[in-house]
């Protein structure tokens, strides 16, 4: 690790992790474990996202992990960016902004980076294809008919 993810991590620390935590209810939850995705190293890890999307925005974001300190430094920077965020534009969001922000583009980082950029998509992804605007015209039409909109909760694949 670092001297850059190591100053970001220590800073996070003092912070309590702004991010941390879970949202009952999320609109959106997505998880890796173990080197799904996130390579976090071992079969007893895992990385939980949570989010909650209103008018098309991710209007809050929380995570749960059991990962080493590069990982944690990469999702709280995630979060940051994504919170507020449209969903295209969190769909969009690249791993340029978060090595600025933390000032480091070691190997290991990017490759957390990347995981976790990727499940942030998955979940942007699952929700515009659980909502109306995901499906077409005689799935949304049955949707029309049964009311309100599904929330997309549990693991997704």
């Amino acid at each position: 690790m670092d001297q850059a993810v190591i100053k970001y991590y220590r800073q996070l620390l003092k912070e309590d992790f702004p991010h941390s935590g879970q949202i009952e209810d999320a609109t959106v939850f997505v998880e890796a474990v173990g080197e799904k995705m996130v390579h976090c190293g071992n079969a007893g890890n895992y990385m939980q996202i949570f989010f909650n999307v209103e008018d098309g925005r991710i209007a809050d974001i929380k995570y749960l992990c059991s990962c080493e300190p590069v990982a944690n430094v990469a999702i709280e920077v995630i979060c940051t960016l994504a919170k507020g965020k449209t969903l295209d534009e969190a769909a969009a969001l690249d791993d340029g902004p978060v090595y600025g922000i933390i000032g480091s583009e070691e190997e290991e980082l990017q490759l957390k980076t990347r995981g976790l950029l990727e499940l942030l998509k998955e979940g942007v992804a699952n929700h515009r294809n659980q909502s109306p605007a995901g499906h077409n015209a005689a799935e949304k039409l049955q949707w029309d008919l049964l009311g309100s909109p599904l929330t997309v909760t549990g693991k997704m694949k």
